[in-house]
């Protein structure tokens, strides 16, 4: 937190999993987030709350109290439940997220989003009766419906279903459909500006915006210099139409530790395992942060601290 506030965001996510805030009903265990928001509100950043009820492709991660959970009442009745309680102990929380990368998860089975809608609705007006000022919103993987032509018009059309709430938050890594990095910082910035005209009508809050170091996946630190340079340009030209813009990391990590463990690993031959996709994520996310593992400045973190005051 000291190191990050020298840049002058002004910013920060706030990451809750449901099995760790409550592992029994009832009972909440603050100890992390009392500290993590301590610290938020020593170094004066806004907060973006993102609590896992749908992770991409997954439910969760639950408690085991919980069982098998599926969209609907008693899922809608608990959430509510808990982000009041979260929202009542941290007031300077004014974004919620609480279902990520959406278009994962409903891509595969459209037919079900009327039931989602009204799922994240009935959720959204609830918590707005006891906190009138925080805005609620889902995030969708932007670089997963440019690469599957998700967009309005395209060959398997679905944003329009997913417009919904105070704001669409959108995460974004320049890669194809198998993890690796395919694009230059200037073809990364034409999709951030593609963003605006897929949702013309919604504010946007780019959440979790990075840029791999990795050269596995044909990453470099000159290209990721270049991405945040582009990507704070491209945010103060764009700010009328932005909610928020986060970047991903800080640190990297050492290789093998950002994956979640709850990530399934499918065997087989080529690509029905999942096992090339699962390397090239933990690859990307590990070394997308702008300060290397042994604690050196990439030329990244130079420039968000050059831009960011200016």
């Amino acid at each position: 937190y000291k190191i990050v506030s020298t840049s002058g965001i002004g910013r920060t996510n706030l990451y809750i999993h449901w099995n760790h805030l409550e592992p029994e009903k009832g009972n909440f265990d603050w100890r992390v987030t009392d500290i993590m928001m301590k610290l938020n509100g020593k170094y004066n950043l806004k907060t973006t709350l993102y609590f896992s009820v749908i992770n991409a492709d997954r439910l969760g991660p639950f408690p085991t109290w919980m069982g098998n959970q599926i969209i609907g009442k008693s899922l809608e009745n608990n959430t509510i439940r808990v982000l009041d309680q979260i929202l009542s102990r941290y007031e300077n929380i004014d974004h919620v997220i609480f279902a990520a990368d959406i278009d994962y998860h409903l891509q595969r089975a459209s037919a079900t989003i009327p039931i989602y809608e009204e799922f994240f609705n009935n959720i959204s007006s609830e918590i707005k009766l006891n906190h009138p000022n925080v805005k609620i919103g889902n995030s969708i993987s932007l670089e997963n419906i440019i690469n599957k032509d998700m967009i309005p018009g395209g060959t398997f059309e679905l944003t329009p279903k997913l417009e919904m709430g105070d704001f669409i938050a959108l995460s974004y890594k320049p890669t194809d459909t198998v993890g690796d990095i395919n694009k230059t910082p200037h073809e990364a910035i034409e999709d951030l500006e593609k963003a605006l005209e897929i949702f013309p009508s919604h504010k946007l809050a780019f959440f979790d915006i990075s840029w791999s170091t990795s050269e596995f996946i044909y990453g470099n630190s000159a290209d990721q210099e270049e991405f945040i340079k582009s990507s704070l340009n491209f945010f103060e030209e764009n700010e009328s139409q932005i909610e928020f813009f986060t970047i991903s990391r800080l640190f990297d990590k050492s290789k093998g530790n950002c994956i979640s463990q709850d990530v399934e690993s499918i065997s087989g031959s080529g690509f029905q395992s999942n096992s090339f996709r699962l390397e090239r994520a933990d690859e990307y996310i590990c070394n997308s942060g702008l300060i290397d593992t042994d604690e050196n400045a990439k030329p990244a973190w130079t420039q968000l601290k050059t831009n960011i005051p200016n």
